[in-house]
C-alpha cells in the first residue's frame, strides 16, 4: 500500500472542489494536471497507485491525515462522488450504514425503510436500531411510512445526516 508521502508525491488534492489531480504524468493517456481516476458505476472514484486501485476517498484521507483511514470514510452527504474534505468523516460500518440517504435499488417503494406489507394493502415502516429489525407501523401511503421512518431514524441514527 502507498504511504502518505507518495501519495502527496504523485496526486494534488484541493479539499475545496475534491478533485484529486495527477501531479506527474503517469501515462501517455494521463498527462500532470489531469483529474486522477474515474467513477465506478456504484458512484465511487476509483484511482489506480502503483498498479492497484483505491477508492478516492480512502486516498485523500491518507493524503490530508497522514495515515490510512482505520474504519470506513463516510460521505456525509451521500453523494459518493464528493469527496470533499468537509464531505468526509471516518465513522464505523454502523454508523456508515445509518447515514444511508437512498434505497436499495429493488426496493418496491423506492422509499427507504418502507415496505408493502405482505397481503395487505398497506405500506409498513421497520428501522434496523442496535442490529435489530424493528417494526414502526402500517400505514395508507408510501409516503407516511416514510415520515414514521425518517422521525424514527432521527432519534435512533445518530450517524444520520437526514
Amino acid at each position: 500500500m502507498p504511504t502518505a508521502a507518495r501519495v502527496r508525491d504523485v496526486l494534488a488534492y484541493n479539499p475545496e472542489t475534491g478533485v484529486l489531480r495527477w501531479r506527474v504524468s503517469v501515462s501517455n493517456n494521463i498527462k500532470a494536471g489531469a483529474v486522477a481516476g474515474y467513477v465506478t458505476s456504484t458512484g465511487y472514484r476509483n484511482v489506480c497507485v502503483g498498479w492497484r486501485e483505491y477508492r478516492a476517498h480512502r486516498l485523500i484521507w491518507l493524503h490530508v491525515h497522514g495515515e490510512w483511514p482505520r474504519d470506513q470514510i463516510d460521505h456525509i452527504n451521500g453523494k459518493r462522488d464528493d469527496n470533499r474534505l468537509c464531505n468526509l468523516r471516518e465513522v464505523t460500518n454502523r454508523l456508515n450504514g445509518e447515514n444511508r440517504t437512498k434505497s436499495n435499488r429493488n426496493s418496491g417503494t423506492g422509499l427507504l425503510g418502507v415496505s408493502l406489507a405482505k397481503g395487505d394493502t398497506r405500506f409498513r415502516a421497520t428501522i434496523t436500531i442496535a442490529g435489530k429489525l424493528r417494526h414502526l407501523g402500517y400505514f395508507a401511503t408510501a409516503e407516511e411510512a416514510h415520515c414514521a421512518y425518517l422521525s424514527a431514524k432521527r432519534v435512533y441514527h445518530e450517524g444520520s445526516t437526514l
